[in-house]
């Protein structure tokens, strides 16, 4: 019985090494076919890993909205928040004993620029104060008055401190620093009009957002937008004291606000993939299909060349060599094609996925997107062997049912 299997193994590698051109691309194509299912499996963990790692990164217990962020298109700011009276409900829900703090943002467009005649769109972050796991601050001081001077209790009409936190990149891009100054505003022409001054410097919303953020006081970005007769904005993030359980208090919230959605970080990220569901499905898709079509490139490739082996494989058939050994043959062939195939592939999933993720990086502002963990690595790997070596001995059985005589 060894005596046979090394047999079929020396006829196998054989043949193998005797037309390397053909070994060679059919080992190519399983080489695609890993690739396909591995980087589109691999950016489906990424997302879904890349989601909650921000999410946790937060440092935030539950997340209170009012249904998904509405674009307003023709709004200056471009969106219409679902939280009202959010500073009063911040208040109330700080007081409570089992909440330490509850912090509004809200998210609109603004325009930026190092000065008045270089002016660029992107997205402000308003919040009534920093410190704390509310805006981690690199360099500065953050906002001198606590954020809440133009809110003056609710009447909106303090003083508009015009004071701006930004990002590192966007510092960088601008050219300026704590203490220089950036035209912003919600118009062009407000833009123009106004200098804010560079209080502090944070990555905290470039890291959550995945892009450039500018942070101002939420009174003024209110004021700025048309939000402030309700007290607009996006969400509140409440972080629980210690000693409390956030999905006690999640439950006691949701009943008490029964308008309003509480969530965990894990319900919220839920809540956002959903939101996605279209796009999520269409990557599903895509990995289904990617691995369809690398079982199918694989079973095809091997097929072709155990029928372009025919009339050799026959020969052996002809002097003797039982079918169970054809099929051996066959077998040991796509079992070999498949091992080499796979290790390729396994090994070039690490870097171009590596690659693929610093694009997606460049392009959308997340790292991490495609990650390639060994679970992944494994079902690739795993596709081409178990396929390979299947479909090889498949094909060899078939041979094997060929009258000898006849194909020679």
């Amino acid at each position: 019985m060894f005596t046979r299997f090394r047999a079929a193994v020396g006829i196998a590698l054989a043949q193998l090494r005797r037309d390397r051109t053909r070994t060679a691309l059919a080992v190519t194509g399983v080489v695609l076919a890993v690739l396909a299912a591995t980087l589109l499996g691999g950016v489906g963990f990424g997302v879904v890993e890349t989601g909650q790692q921000k999410f946790d990164q937060s440092g935030r217990d539950l997340w209170m909205t009012g249904g998904p962020l509405q674009i307003s298109p023709g709004s200056v700011g471009g969106f219409q928040p679902g939280v009202t009276d959010a500073h009063t409900l911040s208040d109330d829900l700080s007081a409570r004993e089992d909440v330490r703090t509850a912090v509004p943002l809200s998210f609109q467009t603004v325009y930026v620029g190092a000065n008045e005649s270089s002016l660029s769109t992107m997205v402000a972050v308003g919040t009534p104060g920093v410190g704390g796991s509310s805006v981690r601050l690199t360099a500065g001081d953050g906002f001198t008055t606590g954020g809440r001077a133009h809110y003056a209790g609710g009447s909106y009409d303090g003083p508009m401190t015009r004071e701006v936190i930004l990002d590192p990149q966007t510092a960088a891009r601008l050219g300026v620093g704590v203490n220089d100054t950036v035209h912003l505003g919600a118009t062009v022409v407000g833009a123009r009009e106004h200098a804010w001054r560079v209080v502090g410097i944070s990555p905290t919303f470039r890291q959550f957002l995945g892009t450039g953020a500018a942070t101002v006081p939420l009174s003024e970005l209110q004021s700025m937008t048309g939000t402030a007769r309700e007290d607009r904005a996006a969400m509140l993030t409440i972080d629980v004291v210690e000693r409390s359980d956030p999905s006690a208090v999640e439950a006691d919230l949701q009943q008490t606000y029964p308008n309003y959605d509480v969530r965990t970080n894990q319900e919220q990220l839920q809540a956002v993939l959903e939101q996605k569901a279209l796009v999520i499905a269409s990557g599903l898709t895509l990995t289904v299909l990617a691995v369809i079509a690398g079982v199918a490139l694989t079973v095809n490739l091997l097929l072709l060349l155990v029928y372009q082996q025919r009339r050799t494989l026959a020969a052996v058939r002809a002097i003797g060599v039982s079918g169970t050994t054809l099929v051996a043959i066959t077998a040991v062939q796509g079992l070999a094609i498949g091992i080499m195939g796979g290790a390729i592939g396994v090994a070039l999933t690490v870097p171009l996925g590596r690659g693929l993720s610093e694009l997606a990086a460049m392009l959308v502002g997340f790292d991490g997107l495609v990650q390639t963990p060994p679970l992944v690595l494994a079902a690739g790997g795993a596709l081409a062997v178990v396929v390979g070596a299947l479909s090889a001995a498949v094909a060899g059985y078939r041979v094997a049912g060929v009258d000898a005589l006849e194909e020679l």
